[in-house]
């Protein structure tokens, strides 16, 4: 009996030593994991914002452009003989181009405005860039603008070239503008 009594107190003294080890290490783990992601949240808050407004200034000046701040805001600037807006935030990755006063027209013409409507309806249903309307009280005019939403960050290989081709394709999109409207007007002069 008394080897027996041994051998279970034995075997209760290794079980409780395994489990001790095994509660150590699983503690160790628990700590080590606990200290990676209290590393990981730090990093995260050293990281600075996107500083995307910045970034914008800096792919404009490269490209020639000279850049003013409106009073908005916005980053007004000059390319190819067009002025274009550029809203931007350094706390957000997307901007806003805007390619204001593409085309107006009165207010009062009625004709105009339901060809205009048509035509802006029509391009952006299929048009990466939008058109929208506005009223200008002051002058009783409807001016059209072009704009889009897009991302810009660091990460994008040749940003000038991403940028100039997103402003290509506003200029596609104001000719494409143009030419829908004279073609309703030609229909409207053939009936």
């Amino acid at each position: 009996m008394d080897w027996s009594l041994a051998l279970t107190i034995a075997a209760i003294t290794c079980a409780i030593t395994v489990f001790t080890m095994a509660r150590e290490r699983e503690k160790r783990r628990r700590e080590q994991l606990l200290k990676e992601n209290e590393n990981m949240e730090e990093k995260k808050t050293q990281e600075a914002p996107p500083a995307t407004k910045s970034l914008v200034l800096q792919v404009l000046k490269k490209m020639g452009c000279q850049t003013e701040i409106t009073e908005e805001g916005r980053i007004k600037y000059d390319y190819q003989g067009i002025t274009f807006l550029i809203e931007a935030a350094d706390d957000c990755l997307f901007v806003n181009l805007i390619f204001p006063w593409c085309y107006s027209f009165s207010r009062f013409d009625i004709d105009e405005f339901a060809r205009v409507r048509r035509v802006v309806n029509n391009i952006n249903s299929h048009s990466n860039c939008t058109i929208f309307y506005t009223t200008n009280a002051e002058t009783d005019e409807i001016a059209i603008h072009v704009r889009k939403h897009f991302i810009f960050v660091p990460q994008i290989q040749d940003l000038e070239g991403y940028l100039a081709a997103t402003m290509g394709s506003f200029f596609n999109t104001v000719r494409e503008l143009n030419l829908e409207i004279e073609k309703v007007r030609m229909k409207e002069c053939e009936t």
